[in-house]
């Protein structure tokens, strides 16, 4: 019987439950003293009823299940819109079409909140400055984000199957989690830290990699650290500068009313005009330092570089030799843009040495690259080249460079200072095209 369909065996339940008495009732009627046409008429008639009533009986059964499968089916496949019709009456059945129906609803409210974290979650990947890679068990790239995208200046349908060692990073097999690691993302050459963890994925095992630019993190510090500094200093300084050029400009006004002698006179006025002179030498050094604290967001809008550069050049008149395409749309703030060339393009003069001339070119892959090339003694302090107030020059404010991070950054690009080997030193400038 264990090898017998369900149908089966009901039917065979139902005739041990008709058969005996469908006998009984014959062997009686024929037993009776009745005519030879009625007993055959009832007989007919009792077989014909039974026969009737057994097959709508399997055809009802087998109805019900065939409803029933189809409704399994379609959740099976991730149709939640089919609902069966249950009986008003309780029964055993109508139990088993309220508990689908309940099951449809509770897989149609799971697939919705499913999908609304899904998209929540591809959200958060497209907007966290970290980079995310995933590898399956064969170290090939299943999934990046937009930020790695960027690092690696390909898009994702370009570093999907490729192996970590093909982008050279075959280094992130062998790390810890929670690790730091000097590692090159694409053209990014700095410290990251590395979180490390596995899933599975369609019954396949997969590492997930977050890596996150710990040099970037504590560069953000370090100036939000010096504009907190620059700020209470330029406050502080500038209220102890007003009434100094304030007084000393009253006394001067008063000594030139007094009967002091004329020699004695002149070296007061020259005193404290030197006094006043220096005090608004000093307060408008401060206010140079403003530019820190309130660099505005970019007002970034589609310019020519190659027509902003050419404008640039014919008004600083520095020896330039220039290799720039003949035309370059790119979304950027202009101003901004304009002031830290000027500013690059002014150390790379007044440090060029005897020979000035300045290199000055343009490259364009994936990503934008402006390089700046001069032939002077190169950066002899490396590491305080972005450090605000620090400087080498005799006249320097020690802003400029500070100044020209904070802009690049601001456009989601970086900016290197690097020592040449034929000597002097290259400006790098990469952004987002």
């Amino acid at each position: 019987m264990a090898n017998i369909s369900f149908e089966k065996r009901m039917l065979f339940t139902v005739l041990w439950a008709i058969v005996p008495s469908f006998l009984l009732a014959l062997v009686l009627l024929w037993s009776a003293d009745l005519s030879f046409y009625l007993q055959s008429i009832v007989s007919i008639f009792l077989t014909a009823s039974i026969v009737f009533s057994l097959t709508y009986f399997m055809s009802n059964i087998k109805d019900q299940f065939i409803s029933l499968s189809n409704l399994v089916e379609a959740l099976n496949i991730g149709d939640f819109s089919l609902r069966g019709k249950s009986e008003k009456t309780q029964s055993g059945h109508s139990d088993l079409i309220y508990q689908i129906n309940t099951l449809a609803d509770s897989l149609t409210t799971a697939r919705y909140d499913f999908k609304e974290s899904q998209l929540l979650l591809a959200k958060v990947i497209k907007q966290i400055k970290v980079a995310i890679i995933a590898c399956d068990e064969n170290h090939k790239i299943t999934m990046v984000n937009p930020e790695t995208e960027t690092l690696l200046a390909m898009n994702e349908s370009k570093l999907i199957h490729k192996t970590l060692s093909d982008l050279s990073l075959s280094k992130l097999e062998s790390i810890k989690s929670n690790s730091i690691e000097s590692l090159t993302l694409g053209s990014r050459n700095a410290r990251w830290h590395i979180y490390k963890d596995g899933f599975r994925e369609q019954g396949t095992q997969h590492t997930l990699y977050i890596l996150s630019d710990m040099d970037l993190l504590l560069s953000q510090q370090e100036q939000k650290a010096w504009k907190d500094l620059v700020r209470v200093l330029s406050h502080e300084i500038n209220n102890s500068l007003a009434p100094i050029i304030s007084l000393t400009s009253t006394l001067d006004k008063m000594i030139a009313h007094t009967d002091i002698d004329g020699e004695d006179k002149t070296d007061v006025q020259s005193g404290l005009s030197i006094i006043q002179d220096r005090a608004t030498s000093l307060k408008r050094f401060i206010l140079g330092y403003r530019e820190l604290t309130h660099l505005p967001e970019p007002k970034k809008q589609i310019i020519d570089l190659v027509a902003v550069i050419e404008q640039l050049v014919s008004l600083l008149k520095y020896p330039l030799k220039l290799s720039l395409p003949n035309e370059l749309k790119i979304n950027l703030d202009a101003a901004q843009i304009e002031q830290c060339l000027i500013n690059l393009l002014k150390n790379a003069f007044e440090a060029g040495g005897p020979n000035k001339e300045i290199e000055l070119n343009l490259l364009v892959s994936e990503q934008l690259i402006i390089e700046i090339l001069d032939k002077g003694d190169g950066i002899q302090n490396t590491d305080n080249l972005f450090v605000p107030l620090f400087t080498t020059k005799q006249q320097g404010t020690g802003i400029g460079l500070s100044l020209c991070k904070q802009i690049i950054q601001a456009h989601n690009g970086q900016l290197q200072l690097t020592n040449r080997k034929s000597g002097g030193c290259r400006v790098e400038i990469k952004l987002p095209v």
